[in-house]
């Protein structure tokens, strides 16, 4: 893991800001964001932050206000600009069985909702469903008062949007996307197009991640030779978590910059699965 990594191109222009579209990420151990110039489409500045120690969200919340008070690139009045929290803390619910006010009890189905966090949902296109998620009301409240027009999403949103989207342009029939985090990660089922299965699981070890995705695939009766394994997230190659997945499946890859955008020089400094759901935050509805 890159404790921490800062790029900014040249060509960032601060009488351009009107063309800028910003995208912010924050997960249990740590912050990241980008920049996209909408009039280039090319993504000109990325930074990260790392923090394997951070126990609480309140904590980490103080480290991103010192971010905030130190990135001039964050303290520019953008028009676009799209919030992506991570949490395995989730559910979703098919949009035909959803209806309006009724998130928090989907949410209470599978999932504590703790004091201190309130209930936000989104609606995914690809797969026409709500994800029901929760995110800490100071977070909230702190990146809302810094933008006051962010929209907030649920990582399932530019992680599904994409791999359908992959799926179908590269005729994969049948593969399993895993969305790797430090403490939980993100499994998803994709068969012709359609996804059949999406859920997050929570892991203290490497025992627990074992046995999470290998279940997966005994429950959905996968053949750990056939079916492709597809890996984005914030995980080196050589991670160990990596080796257990190349352990047991034949055919395990790596997802790459989306292709539909330009990249600055310096996004060549970190592996491309890194940050490939935070670039797709652009195109969430």
């Amino acid at each position: 893991m890159i404790e921490s990594y800062r790029f900014t191109d040249k060509s960032f222009d601060n009488n351009n800001i009107a063309n800028y579209h910003l995208s912010l990420q924050v997960y249990p151990k740590g912050f990241s964001f980008c920049i996209l110039d909408r009039s280039r489409n090319k993504y000109i500045a990325l930074s990260h932050y790392y923090y394997n120690k951070i126990k609480s969200y309140n904590i980490l919340l103080s480290e991103i206000e010192d971010i905030f008070n130190n990135s001039t690139e964050l303290q520019h009045n953008y028009q676009h600009i799209k919030l992506m929290f991570a949490t395995p803390k989730a559910t979703m619910v098919p949009s035909s069985y959803y209806e309006e006010g009724a998130g928090e009890d989907f949410f209470k189905f599978n999932h504590e909702l703790s004091k201190g966090e309130i209930i936000q949902t989104n609606f995914i296109y690809g797969n026409e469903s709500e994800i029901i998620y929760c995110i800490p009301e100071a977070i909230s409240a702190f990146f809302k008062s810094k933008y006051h027009n962010v929209t907030i999403y649920h990582q399932a949103c530019p992680f599904i949007e994409e791999i359908i989207l992959k799926n179908k342009s590269q005729n994969n029939l049948r593969s399993v996307f895993l969305n790797i985090y430090q403490a939980f990660f993100d499994v998803a089922w994709i068969d012709n197009a359609e996804l059949k299965l999406f859920n997050s699981f929570a892991y203290t070890n490497n025992n627990d991640f074992q046995y999470f995705l290998l279940n997966v695939f005994e429950q959905l009766k996968l053949s750990a030779v056939d079916i492709p394994v597809v890996i984005t997230g914030l995980v080196q190659k050589n991670d160990s978590r990596i080796e257990i997945v190349k352990r047991y499946f034949k055919y395990v890859n790596f997802m790459e910059h989306p292709d539909h955008f330009e990249y600055s020089y310096g996004f060549n400094e970190y592996p491309n699965h890194f940050f490939t759901n935070m670039l797709n935050l652009y195109q969430c509805g």
